[in-house]
């Protein structure tokens, strides 16, 4: 296992180098028992409960949760589908025959302003894999209907 340095600024870089994404200046990243989002004055409470929620796996890849809070302010990787498919998409379904530009990995799916979730584009293929976790797809299925 490598040893990352920096890991909340560089979980940080990847987000603007990747999704043109830059986060509003009341949002902080910072590491506790991982990299995570949120108010920097919440860990620093003595409070119970989460501090923060988690932004990205060990791999970077963010996470759910983060992409559905913070996918609007993407600039880039990722599309914008109609109704039929953001429902396929909220349902778990993967998405076909994608047309976007880029290498392959992570991209956002968005239907109507709406971030539905995250998506692993393989450009070989043209097809978008679905990384929604299950237990979050009624609640996105709710908010599209």
């Amino acid at each position: 296992m490598t040893f990352i340095a920096n890991k909340e600024r560089n979980f940080q870089k990847y987000l603007e180098n990747h999704f043109g994404m830059v986060l509003p200046t009341e949002v902080s990243i910072f590491y506790l028992e991982g990299v995570r989002a949120g108010n920097r004055e919440i860990w620093k409470n003595d409070i119970k409960g989460e501090k923060g929620y988690a932004a990205c796996d060990a791999g970077f890849k963010p996470t759910n949760s983060f992409i559905q809070n913070f996918g609007h302010l993407a600039t880039k990787n990722f599309i914008e589908v109609d109704e039929k498919k953001a429902k396929e998409f909220a349902v778990g379904r993967g998405l076909g025959s994608i047309k976007i530009d880029g290498k392959g990995g992570p991209v956002i799916i968005r239907f109507s302003g709406f971030t539905i979730g995250l998506g692993e584009f393989d450009a070989k293929e043209r097809k978008i894999r679905n990384l929604i976790p299950e237990k979050r797809r009624r609640k996105i299925i709710n908010s599209l209907e």
